[in-house]
């Protein structure tokens, strides 16, 4: 996998949906995936915002199988190659931008032509249940020893010509590996929805020794 840090200029960033677009340009020959489902490898790219202020170019870290070509329209900072390869018992820290949400019965389905799906999916914005989505998201590859929530405030963005809202929250802990193999798989493929919207890049690193 390839980690790289981009800067994108204010007039391509009016949002987290225009920067998933503008993020593009660094993937030329990367085609466009298609709507998968979890079980599915993931063959485009996932982003974190780092930085963003009004005026300012909008910095990113991006992580991609094919390594980014060079766009007059962005700045590609750095690129390195990574190969996780963690291990049986690993503590590791961990950041998470993510969308943690539970899928509810959409009560006014009826009232919205062309909708397939009689369900919807709403926030979480309890602490506990935030902290719960993320033990079951990591279930099966690795188990919380201590995750933090910061939650973020609300991020309006405009999708072919319809406007959206998504809630995300800020994960920083320590966690202990019980699968690698699914481990690197989430690594890989990111954690949860809204992954074109920024969210789901999953960051590990050696925990320091004697943290708690």
């Amino acid at each position: 996998m390839i980690l790289s840090r981009a800067e994108i200029p204010p007039r391509a960033a009016p949002d987290r949906y225009a920067i998933h677009r503008a993020l593009w340009r660094l993937f030329p020959e990367q085609p466009r995936e298609p709507r998968s489902g979890p079980e599915q490898p993931r063959q485009g790219f996932l982003f974190r915002i780092e930085q963003q202020q009004p005026g300012q170019p909008t910095r990113v870290l991006v992580q991609s199988r094919q390594p980014p070509q060079p766009h007059a329209d962005l700045r590609l900072i750095a690129s390195r190659a990574f190969d996780p390869r963690p291990s049986v018992g690993q503590r590791l820290a961990f950041v998470l931008t993510a969308n943690p949400v539970k899928t509810i019965r959409d009560a006014h389905h009826a009232d919205k032509p062309g909708k397939r799906r009689d369900t919807c999916r709403v926030p979480l914005t309890r602490e506990t249940d935030q902290q719960q989505w993320l033990i079951r998201k990591l279930a099966g590859a690795a188990e919380i020893e201590h995750a933090v929530v910061q939650p973020h405030p609300p991020s309006h963005f405009r999708r072919k010509q319809r406007g959206g809202k998504i809630a995300t929250v800020g994960y920083e802990g320590i966690l202990r590996v019980t699968d690698p193999a699914a481990l690197v798989g989430l690594l890989e493929n990111g954690v949860g929805p809204a992954k074109g919207l920024g969210c789901g890049l999953l960051l590990v690193r050696r925990a320091p020794s004697g943290i708690d």
